[in-house]
């Protein structure tokens, strides 16, 4: 059994894999004062609770966008599992080109995303990762990763808004029912939806004309992924496991 770990800024998203199958996903936050114990206590309580044996696990594969973190759950792995993992990143040579000024930069997550969609989804493809930052990763006829966008996340831009409007407050995101908003919650939420939705539509638009590309794949994942991509008006897959595949295929390929 692998465990597949991808550690973002906001999630440390983990998932047991058997058979080439994601068969559990949990997510825990990101939090960089927990201890190696802390993170083992949190998982082997999420394992049990899912009546999954962690003794299954021998093999690991891993990618982080923050070192602190990095260094926490290799650690533990060493230590708990006794296994080294495997680390995706822009340094090593992962089968497919980064085809980019500076290739180390690369953030792993989007390493795997796009390794995923093009072995999953075909090629060329535009993966769409909502989290702390919004990211357009694009990959071409050849599965060659060839840059993208990045933009402030939706919840990470409504967080900011919230905390810097006196009148304004927290709300749980639903989707409006009109564009124009009557109070101030679905004045907000049409902002914060449909401004993240028509974002979406107008970059891959962009895109696809800058590359002369008609109907190509593309793939939401994260957050509030499934939401945009359900009022937008691209057509979407949603996967939501997608860096998590990205990082089994990765694994699996150059083991």
């Amino acid at each position: 059994m692998i465990l597949a770990i991808d550690i973002g800024n906001t999630n440390v998203v983990l998932g047991l894999i058997k058979d080439d199958k994601i068969i559990e996903s949990w997510r825990l936050t990101t939090d960089s004062t927990r201890t190696i114990d802390e993170c083992w206590v949190a998982i082997k309580l999420l394992a049990q609770d899912a009546d999954r044996d962690l003794d299954e696990i021998n093999e690991i594969v891993i990618c982080s966008v923050v070192p602190k973190e990095t260094f926490l759950f290799k650690k533990m792995c060493n230590h708990y599992l006794d296994i080294v993992p495997f680390e995706v990143n822009g340094s090593k040579n992962l089968g497919i080109k980064l085809d980019v000024s500076s290739p180390e930069e690369v953030g792993p997550d989007r390493i795997a995303n796009v390794y995923a969609a093009g072995k999953l989804y075909g090629k060329p493809a535009v993966v769409v990762d909502f989290g702390t930052a919004t990211t357009y990763d694009v990959i071409d006829e050849n599965g060659n990763f060839i840059g993208g966008a990045i933009a402030p996340g939706i919840e990470t831009s409504a967080t900011h808004l919230l905390q810097n409007a006196a009148l304004l407050h927290r709300i749980d995101f639903e989707i409006p029912e009109s564009a124009i908003g009557k109070d101030t919650r679905t004045n907000l939420e049409s902002g914060i939806l449909f401004g993240a939705a028509d974002q979406v539509d107008g970059m891959i638009k962009r895109i696809k004309a800058e590359k002369g590309w008609n109907d190509i794949p593309v793939i939401i994942t994260g957050g509030l992924g499934k939401v945009i991509g359900g009022i937008a008006k691209t057509k979407i897959t949603f996967d939501d496991d997608l860096t998590l595949k990205g990082l089994f295929h990765i694994f699996k390929d150059l083991k």
